[in-house]
């Protein structure tokens, strides 16, 4: 019987030690390793480039790993030991890879069984592969759009689009819009020749209206926006014409001799902000052309400059078109006198 009792007190003693040891066993757990910069060069190239991945394993308990692997487009590569321990190290994949767009993350476990990921999801994108050339990724055209979507044929529309060359290396070639099929260059407008949004400001004829947006990289690849088709609008409304307006008339100078040159002066103004299609002066009824000396063609001082013969009776008029039926005439009816040409 006491055989049996020391036998029982012995086991008792040994499951005492393990249940007061178990939070140490417990706090000696397995720790992840970790992964260290994480790299691919290079990361542009060809189908004969050859691509070395490289990252540092370390583990915190010292564990050597079962597995470093490299993955892209879902194929595993395993990389080997390349500098340091095998609990702190480099490792390291020389691999080459077909013509495309590629994407990748590290993967690596150690002996027993943690592991880690880099990224801890997702993939970095790359390398980027040319067949016999170095890959030119296409550029992005985004946020294209129109202000406004209606409106009438006098007012201003302003198309914008945002473009974006990924390789940011060379400035656009073009980037053009298509209105009703007519290609318009668009200027940058803000940010840089690589990143930034373009613009084109026009009026528009009255009716429905479609455009679309195309680029040409500095390498020469195109893209459009939208990738296919086209977009509808604006909805240009045609509204009533107004006439322009003729003032401020005058002679430079009013008097003079028949070796003076006159100058026969009249400002235009056009509220629809349409050019002068014609403009006219009728000197003792003989028309001649006037052209524009100061302002724009829509509002502007306008100068038809000659020499008279000797007279008092001289008298002259003005006529102006807008190009879209507004017609003006000053005076309205008859005739303004002068000049006064003396010996």
């Amino acid at each position: 019987m006491r055989v049996k009792h020391y036998a029982f007190a012995a086991a008792s003693v040994v499951l005492l030690v393990l249940v007061l040891a178990s939070p140490s066993l417990a706090a000696q757990g397995n720790a992840k390793p970790c992964l260290c910069h994480p790299t691919i060069t290079p990361m542009k190239g060809t189908a004969r480039t050859v691509y070395v991945a490289a990252v540092t394993y370390r583990d915190p308990d010292g564990d050597a790993p079962a597995r470093v692997e490299v993955n892209i487009d879902n194929v595993a590569y395993p990389m080997r030991l390349a500098g340091g321990r095998a609990a702190d190290g480099t490792y390291r994949a020389r691999l080459t890879l077909p013509p495309g767009e590629h994407s990748y993350f590290f993967f690596a476990e150690d002996v027993r069984g943690e592991s880690e990921r880099f990224p801890r999801y997702g993939a970095k994108t790359g390398p980027f592969v040319g067949a016999t050339k170095p890959m030119n990724r296409l550029p992005l055209m985004t946020e294209g759009g129109v202000l406004f979507d209606y409106g009438s044929d006098h007012s201003v529309y302003t198309y914008t689009v945002h473009y974006r060359d990924r390789d940011v290396c060379k400035p656009p070639r073009a980037v053009k819009v298509f209105v009703d099929g007519i290609p318009h260059e668009m200027a940058l407008h803000s940010g840089t020749a690589t990143n930034g949004d373009y613009l084109y400001q026009a009026m528009l004829p009255p009716g429905p209206h479609a455009y679309y947006f195309m680029a040409m990289d500095g390498d020469g690849d195109c893209v459009s926006h939208p990738a296919q088709g086209f977009i509808r609008g604006p909805e240009v409304m045609a509204r009533p014409n107004s006439a322009p307006v003729l003032m401020d008339r005058r002679i430079e100078p009013a008097t003079g001799g028949t070796t003076s040159r006159y100058g026969y002066l009249v400002h235009y103004s056009d509220v629809d902000f349409d050019a002068a299609a014609t403009a006219l002066i009728y000197v003792d009824n003989v028309p001649h052309a006037m052209r524009l000396v100061q302002g724009n063609a829509a509002n502007g001082l306008y100068s038809y400059v000659g020499r008279q013969f000797l007279g008092n009776l001289h008298n002259y008029y003005f006529y102006f078109e807008d190009g879209k039926g507004g017609t003006c005439r000053l005076p309205a009816v008859g005739a303004y006198h002068g000049p006064v040409v003396t010996r």
